[in-house]
């Protein structure tokens, strides 16, 4: 019975506020730029450095893609408060 009445909550509030998709669909979007944008970056940076030794080009791209990798986390985190955030909201206005 609850598992019931929370899912037909939830489908309420879905309903009345298109923002919660939105918020999902920012955070897959804005993961994806930085991805696409992390591999060009990474792929230029390469072709500046112009080197065969693995380690010495390891060392030079690590710190890069852990600073896109914290972006990511970063965006998702985001998106997931401005979902709550907005779920919330509207589950009080609707009187859930």
């Amino acid at each position: 019975h609850l598992m019931k009445a929370f899912f037909l909550n939830s489908t309420r509030i879905l309903e009345h506020n298109a923002k919660i998709y939105w918020s999902i669909i920012f955070g897959i979007a804005a993961c994806l730029i930085l991805f696409i944008a992390e591999a060009v970056h990474i792929q230029n940076f390469m072709a500046t450095l112009n080197t065969q030794d693995q380690n010495a080009l390891y060392a030079a791209i690590q710190p890069l893609t852990q600073r896109y990798s914290y972006s990511r986390y970063l965006v998702l985190i985001l998106a997931v408060l401005w979902s709550v955030y907005e779920y919330i909201s509207t589950k009080k206005k609707l009187g859930l």
